[in-house]
């Protein structure tokens, strides 16, 4: 090819290139029928999380909730027991048998009874062990916080755990136990498990916990473009659109959570009938109050 005719054909594709240009910033053709509104104060629960695992559950004991006659035994060492299921009848102590009303004592877990500390006619103390019980349906979580945080978490606190194994399935639990190891940098929260699938021994898990309530601005996800290194939104300002970036938080059920980059009062394109390009033309179809 000669050199006039390279020459040519670069100015050309050079003029192609500059009228795509031009269509794509300017918005050449039909306007953009879009939706506007404004983001959304919503309370959003910031978590902190720690990755942890999931071990054997010490053996529970049973105890006797007061003091008490031993009327009947309903459980042996050897026995398998089920979650629900009496394994003591008491009477209460220091009443005359006519007016005594008995009670019973039923199996917190799924449990094989490993000893009887008790038999009929004995009496009991409160907090005095009946039965020592091999749990076969408790298992034990164990995720390690920072130190910082041990002003915030507390036994019975409620937690999301979350396992590889079942990822569309979190369980929700209490922390049973607070511990800190030795080099005191970390506070270690213990959490009880019921039997659930994908939550066996030795399974690496997250466990979640609510730190802080605080406000914050929540926008659909449709109003969300990613862009280069990070993500935009689109505002409407006489007829054509305009980028602003945004730092993006969490993803939550009804929409994506704004750090900064807008404020309530900023009203942005929730919805297009097609693909935004700064600069493009749009006409607003539905605007949405604040």
């Amino acid at each position: 090819m000669s050199s006039f005719r390279r020459r040519a054909a670069l100015a050309v594709l050079g003029a192609l290139l500059a009228a795509c240009s031009r269509h794509g910033t300017h918005g050449g053709g039909a306007p953009v029928a879009v939706d506007v509104g404004y983001p959304v104060a919503t309370q959003v629960a910031e978590m902190r999380s720690a990755v942890g695992d999931i071990e054997p559950g010490a053996s529970p004991v049973i105890i006797a909730p007061r003091a008490a006659v031993v009327r009947r035994v309903s459980a042996q060492a050897g026995s398998a027991i089920v979650q629900g299921q009496v394994v003591v009848t008491l009477r209460p102590a220091g009443r005359s048998r006519g007016r005594a009303r008995p009670f019973t004592v039923r199996a917190p877990v799924t449990a094989t009874v490993t000893r009887a500390f008790v038999s009929p006619g004995e009496r009991v103390r409160p907090g005095q062990r009946l039965f020592a019980l091999a749990g076969t349906s408790i298992r034990k979580a164990r995720a390690p916080f920072p130190a910082s945080l041990r002003a915030t978490l507390h036994v019975g606190e409620q937690v999301f755990v979350h396992s590889p194994l079942a990822p569309r399935t979190p369980l929700k639990a209490t922390i049973a136990r607070l511990t800190s190891p030795k080099k005191r940098d970390a506070i270690y929260a213990w959490i009880d498990l019921p039997p659930r699938r994908g939550f066996a021994v030795g399974t690496p898990l997250r466990v979640d916990v609510v730190t802080a309530t605080r406000t914050r601005l929540v926008i659909p996800r449709s109003a969300v473009s990613l862009r280069g290194p990070g993500a935009v939104v689109f505002l409407v300002r006489k007829g054509r659109v305009q980028e602003r970036r945004i730092t993006m938080g969490q993803t939550l059920r009804q929409g994506v959570v704004v750090r900064s980059g807008l404020d309530a009062r900023t009203e942005i394109v929730i919805q297009a009938r097609g693909r935004l390009v700064r600069g493009m033309q749009v006409q607003v179809v539905r605007p949405q109050g604040p």
